[in-house]
């Protein structure tokens, strides 16, 4: 229970300004720091995500970015039971890459056509605003290795002034 009472003089506002102003400025700090997705979730168009997943028999299905960790789902089609996903990604234009291993999710919907990886990448404490991270998952089945980047555009995530800017 909390009991409010009038204020003897209306213009008295209990707070601090100064404290207000550090806290507008820490959040400032903080979204010069972070990133934004540059690309819709794949999966929020299900019959666009069903047909590049029929054609390119590997589609990521979901991403999300909390604080500097990447994280997703990528579907695949079940053409053979040896499997190998990974989400290929740089955090430097393309100057060098890192392949980081999927992980299978154990039947998650009841689906015996496709199958279902997870990941988790975090992001370098500092990346340098001239450097783009892009990814894109590869799928490799036996002798074949098949690709999702996102349409020939690669899925990319942006410094945060970025997206604000335009």
């Amino acid at each position: 229970v909390k009991v409010f009472s009038e204020f003897d003089d209306p213009l008295d506002i209990p707070f601090n300004i100064s404290e207000l102003i550090d806290n507008i400025v820490s959040l400032t700090t903080v979204e010069r720091d972070s990133f934004v997705l540059d690309f819709v979730q794949p999966s929020a168009d299900y019959l666009d995500f069903r047909n590049r997943l029929q054609k390119n028999l590997v589609c990521l299905e979901n991403c999300s970015l909390q604080e500097k960790v990447l994280s997703g789902t990528v579907k695949v089609k079940n053409v053979s039971f040896e499997k190998k996903v990974q989400v290929r990604i740089t955090f430097d234009t393309w100057k060098t890459y890192t392949d980081i291993e999927c992980v299978y999710m154990n039947n998650v919907y009841g689906d015996s056509e496709n199958d279902t990886f997870s990941f988790t990448i975090d992001l370098p404490p500092a990346i340098p605003s001239q450097e783009k991270i892009e990814f894109c998952i590869s799928y490799q089945s036996g002798e074949r290795t098949f690709w999702d980047n996102n349409e020939g555009q690669n899925y990319k995530i942006l410094h945060a002034e970025w997206k604000s800017d335009g």
